[in-house]
């Protein structure tokens, strides 16, 4: 089962958003998108997201990935700060776990 993209606005003025950029037969690749709607800038940000369909990440860009179901991911030192109306994304590669790439809840301090 798929649950919905989340695109929450949070207490400190940011969403956070899962997309799917493209799938294949057994496979797929996906982005997390975290906007910066606050008048101020975000220093340092993590996120966290599950599948609960069996897919797994194989690889990842523009963040230290942890875990492994459930996933973290965090800044790394170029793009630790979001300036108001600014955005960062971190992508992924993986293994799916049913036949449609599932989008999980992303999760987390600039998410919530």
């Amino acid at each position: 089962p798929s649950s919905r993209a989340n695109s929450s606005v949070v207490s400190v003025g940011s969403k956070c958003k899962y997309i799917v950029a493209s799938e294949w037969n057994t496979g797929f690749t996906a982005t997390i998108r975290i906007t910066n709607t606050s008048t101020s800038a975000i220093n340092g940000w993590k996120v966290n997201w599950s599948f609960s369909d069996g897919s797994k990440v194989t690889s990842s860009w523009n963040a230290i990935l942890t875990g492994n179901n459930p996933y973290g991911a965090s800044n790394v030192s170029w793009n630790s700060s979001i300036q108001p109306g600014q955005f960062v994304e971190l992508g992924f590669q993986g293994n799916k776990g049913s036949t449609n790439a599932q989008i999980p809840i992303v999760t987390g301090g600039v998410c919530q």
